[in-house]
């Protein structure tokens, strides 16, 4: 000890009692009746409620939790002994539950030890070191629920590895159960705090019982030199995972502007996204520029050559484009080196290689102009004069079209491709497109085809999207998950960010009512709140019962609409669809079912297709569907502001037809109220479906259970029936049979 330490605790010692305090203590709280303590008082507070309790031979202060469902009950101490520059915080707690042990002041991870909670049911402690007279007046510790012991001392204390437990959840089906170790990354510009990340986490992601890992590989920190890559640092956080039998799901990142190597930034072929609203650039790479191909490709070639055979690797995430590496065009994320960047959801095809690629479409289309003329209602003298352009600068139907189709199916090919060159480099690994948004044409994502183009290479779609509300994780990724049921592609879902206990179980029953093989949470989803992981610990092994869906009902998916006026999906709070898709999940479970998929068969899968908003559509699509009905399917359709079910050019015969009851063996229902808001409708549309009696009896069942309206229901085809209470009150459920089944806040019940 320092002269300058010495001299220090000589003070404070005859401050507060020497014969009270070690030799290098400062101040202390011991729980007892009452709680013995010098220099720090441990405060009582509306939102800190404890009290001292005998837990067998040792007395703690237990803490209530939060009763907000994103926050943390706190330990607030206050500090009356002086202190020097440099302090250690000792917490010394009765391990029991699961979680993070958070402090404030905050510390960087590397001045952490031993804040994972595992439920060893042992006496540990938790140490932070502090500098630079950090620590002040005051001390909060959250995520504890046993508290023993609190000290400050100028020494460094003995600081023990967290013991590895048994995972608490014992899965019997292989599933993918991935989390985070170090927020969203673990990356070579977090060199200094990532291998403190694993250390602090690790034990807390084992003990739960996740068995993978996520972190971003980022082209630029991997090929800083060209030509020469260096998998150094993934290869030491592989290395640890393993010791704790966990294994890696990276992402791998190669076009967002902040993932690209300097090198390649200052190059010749650093062509960037050019929005048409502005014209100006944002840094992630253009699609559209052909030698980007080759620069992706090597990436994940590398990548397949060094990890590829790893047993640790449990699989990967595609990252082609878009903000944070899903498959869709930029909308909101950083540029190059994390810089703030020109970028906004709106329409990325204003460079020269954009340009050259829509003209390109447009010939291979009409191969004349004046073909294209006629249909533009237009006089170009060739397609050298013609450029890309905001949609809402035309009211001609088919030139929107033309050009949404090709700007759409730009992203999808970019992203097949991505998926080709990933399979070629990974042939027996895991792999997951990352599928974001909700659908808007700013963003480019056509779920079906990015379903279909995975299926293709044995590859699995992710969706990126989800939130703490059920009711948008239905809407925004129902499109996605019902193309990838149907084309065959694996399903992964993944939060967009913070969710408390409502959005842990509201997902968690999309994916066990999905037949998802892959369930993705940030780590801080569990920890930053008191209520997410012990809802986790009661139901996580639900997995292993997941199945797909038993459903006979699908809505029809407007994508030509959404191309022809976009305010359809131009924000996923206020589109008018998906307001009715909200209302009509209330009665029935249901899929969408897009017109792509309608025109590869996907109607034979259902017997009622119900039209939500939004019925404009290609003639050859309307032909299908009246097939369909011919052979017995049932159309429920709602009168509409602008008329009939029509074609693109305004041919509403078809549905004319079927109102006057030619429909074959098929029957079409038209409702005559008001569709938007959806309740009345969807109340319409369950009452239909009840009289309908060659429904599969388990749906015709559930449609007859008597039960709140915010509790949602699937029938599984295992023969299960999963339901889910999302509201912030005890449900009780009448099933058809008049047995009755209680269900808490926010949790799910499976009979």
């Amino acid at each position: 000890m320092n002269t300058r330490s010495s001299i220090i605790v000589c003070v404070v010692a005859s401050l507060l009692g020497a014969a009270s305090l070690r030799a290098a203590d400062l101040a202390y709280w011991r729980a007892g009746e009452p709680p013995k303590s010098q220099g720090l008082r441990l405060l009582k507070a509306p939102e800190s409620v404890w009290k001292i309790e005998r837990t067998g031979d040792v007395l703690v202060a237990t803490l209530g939790p939060s009763n907000n469902y994103f926050t943390r009950a706190p330990y607030v101490f206050e500090v009356s002994a002086p202190l020097p520059p440099d302090v250690w915080l000792v917490v010394e707690f009765l391990d029991r539950g699961y979680g993070l042990i958070g402090v404030s002041p905050g510390r960087l991870e590397r001045d952490l030890w031993g804040v994972a909670r595992v439920n060893s049911g042992q006496i540990r402690s938790m140490v932070a070191r502090y500098d630079k007279a950090v620590l002040q007046k005051s001390i909060r510790i959250e995520g504890l629920n046993y508290l023993r012991a609190v000290r400050l001392t100028t020494d460094q204390p003995k600081i023990e590895p967290v013991p590895l437990v048994k995972p608490a959840i014992d899965f019997k089906v292989p599933s993918q159960r991935v989390t985070t170790a170090a927020g969203e990354e673990l990356s070579p510009d977090h060199v200094a705090d990532a291998p403190a990340h694993l250390r602090n986490r690790l034990p807390l992601v084992r003990a739960l019982g996740f068995n993978g890992v996520e972190s971003y590989v980022k082209w630029g920190l991997v090929e800083k030199t060209p030509g020469v890559f260096d998998w150094s640092f993934y290869d030491t956080v592989v290395a640890e995972l393993e010791k704790f039998d966990l294994k890696w799901f990276p992402m791998l990142v190669a076009g967002a502007g902040y993932a690209l190597p300097k090198w390649f930034w200052e190059s010749r072929d650093n062509v960037r996204f050019k929005c048409l609203e502005h014209g100006l650039e944002d840094d992630t790479q253009s699609i559209f520029y052909p030698e980007q191909a080759k620069y992706a490709r090597r990436f994940l070639a590398e990548f397949g050559r060094h990890y590829g055979g790893r047993k640790a690797l449990l699989g990967v995430r595609l990252g082609p484009s878009g903000d944070y590496g899903e498959a869709q065009y930029p909308a909101l994320g950083p540029g190059f080196g994390f810089r703030p960047a020109h970028n906004h959801k709106g329409y990325w095809a204003g460079d020269e290689y954009a340009q050259k690629s829509f003209r390109n479409h447009l010939r291979t289309q009409y191969g004349d102009i004046g073909r294209l003329n006629q249909a533009w209602d237009s006089n170009y003298v060739s397609f050298d004069e013609i450029r890309t352009f905001l949609p809402d600068s035309t009211q001609v139907r088919r030139k929107r079209i033309d050009f949404a189709t090709w700007y759409m199916d730009g992203m999808s090919k970019w992203c097949g491709d991505w998926a080709i060159w990933a399979r070629e480099a990974l042939p027996n690994n895991v792999i997951h497109q990352s599928s974001g948004g909700w659908g808007p044409l700013q963003i480019g994502t056509d779920y079906s085809y990015q379903a279909k183009s995975m299926a293709k290479v044995r590859g699995g779609i992710r969706l990126t999207n989800e939130s703490d509300n059920f009711q948008d994780n239905f809407t925004i990724t129902r499109m996605a998950s019902s193309a990838a049921r149907y084309y065959g592609a694996p399903l992964a879902y993944e939060p967009g960010g913070y969710a408390s206990k409502r959005g842990v179980m509201a997902r968690l029953f999309n994916a066990v009512t999905n037949g998802a093989e892959h369930l993705f949470y940030y780590l801080f989803n569990f920890t930053d709140n008191d209520h997410a992981v012990d809802a986790w610990l009661r139901y996580g092994n639900l997995l292993d019962e997941r199945a797909k869906p038993v459903i006979e009902v699908a809505s029809f998916y407007p994508d030509t609409s959404v191309k022809l006026g976009d305010e359809l999906l131009f924000y996923r709070w206020g589109s008018p669809y998906f307001t009715m898709a909200r209302a009509l999940r209330a009665v029935v479970d249901y899929d969408y079912c897009s017109e792509q998929m309608i025109l590869d068969g996907a109607l034979d899968r259902y017997k009622v297709l119900v039209f939500l908003f939004g019925h404009v559509t290609e003639k050859a699509v309307l032909e299908r569907i009246d097939r369909w009905v011919r052979s017995g399917g049932t159309v429920i359709i709602p009168r509409q502001p602008r008329g009939y079910v029509a074609t693109v050019e305004g041919d509403t015969s078809l549905m004319s037809r079927w109102i006057s009851g030619q429909t074959g063996k098929g029957r079409a229902i038209l409702y005559h109220g008001d569709a938007v808001p959806g309740e009345f409708y969807a109340e319409f549309v369950g009452d239909e479906l009840r009289k309908m009696a060659h429904l599969n009896p388990a749906i015709q069942a559930a449609l007859r259970m008597t039960r709140p309206l915010d509790v949602y229901w699937c029938a599984l085809q295992s023969g299960k029936l999963a339901l889910l209470n999302f509201s912030n009150h005890p449900a009780i459920v009448t099933l058809s049979d008049g047995s009755k089944v209680s269900i808490p806040p926010y949790e799910i019940a499976m009979r």
